[in-house]
Order: C-alpha cells, then structure tokens, then sequence
C-alpha cells in the first residue's frame, strides 16, 4: 500500500519495520467511513421514501377537496342569507314609501283645499 510518498511502503521490505504512520492513517480513515455510514443511516432514517410522498400528496388533495367543498358550501350560505336580508330591505323600503306617497298626497290635498276654498 503506498503511503505520502510514493516510493516509500507501509512495511519496508528492505528493513523489515512497519511504517506507524500509515497505520495511524489507515485508522483515521477507517474512523471517518464509520462516521460517514452513521451519518448515512440517520439520514436514510430520517428522509422520507417515495410511499410516504405519494401517501402525503393523496392527503393533501383530499384536504384541498374538502377546504374547497366547505366553502363552496359557505358560499351558497352567504348567497342565501344575503338575498334574504336583500328582500327584507326592499320590503321595508316599500312599506315606508308608500307611508311617503300617503303623506305627500294628504299634504297635496290640503294644499289644493287651503288654495281653492280659503279664498
């Protein structure tokens, strides 16, 4: 295996030693995989798959049916209650009206009366 240097070896032939150096590399390296798969397991844990997108986005359209189906209900409620309040105003706009057109020709009767006979 081929250490910094790349005539030198981790166990030298020559001398018949081994190399600590890349040893305490070969350890480094083995304790920084471990920490990558770790980290990989939490994360593949963590993360969703693509059932889970699939079941949510069914979730969510069946949610968005209904938010949609509620209002169209609370629409067709507030269409009804204010063609009610509609008609109960022009009810009592007509009554006071035609109490309006009573004064207004009892006034023009004295009027024509006070004009033709006070004379």
């Amino acid at each position: 295996m081929p250490g910094t240097n790349e005539s030198q070896r981790v166990a030298s032939e020559s001398r018949n030693v081994y190399d600590v150096r890349g040893e305490m590399r070969l350890n480094s390296i083995e304790t920084r995989v471990t920490a990558v798969e770790v980290d990989m397991a939490v994360t593949q844990a963590n993360c969703s798959t693509k059932d889970d997108m699939q079941s949510l986005r069914a979730e969510m359209h069946s949610g968005h049916d209904r938010i949609i189906r509620t209002l169209y209900e609370h629409k067709l409620e507030f269409q009804e209650t204010l063609a009610r309040q509609r008609d109960d105003l022009n009810k009592g706009m007509m009554a006071h009206m035609w109490k309006l057109y009573g004064f207004a020709s009892l006034m023009l009767g004295g009027v024509y009366f006070i004009a033709r006979y006070v004379n």
